[in-house]
């Protein structure tokens, strides 16, 4: 049990996190249409509305889970950081 529960804490930590980024990361303020018409058509050989929402989507989702990820590493190495502390001073 004493295992289980910072790898329970890790993983609820890390789709918080998620959670977070992917209700602030919209991908349609930076992807213009024009840009998302020429990856469409690159991509598909056409481009329609639904190639423009998966480009979206998708890059919503990656730059969601990139963002969890660096906050994730960065917060476990202040946890880290700061429980060496304590022990070093005790």
């Amino acid at each position: 049990m004493q295992k289980l529960a910072p790898a329970i804490a890790k993983t609820v930590l890390f789709i918080a996190l998620f959670c977070l980024f992917a209700s602030l990361v919209d991908s349609s303020n930076f992807i213009s249409l024009n840009v998302a018409n020429h990856f469409a058509k690159w991509l598909h050989g056409n481009a329609n509305q639904e190639n423009y929402d998966e480009l979206w989507f998708f890059t919503d989702v990656i730059l969601s889970l990139v963002l969890s990820f660096i906050s994730y590493k960065l917060i476990s190495r202040l946890f880290r950081k700061a429980s060496n502390r304590k022990t070093q001073i005790t």
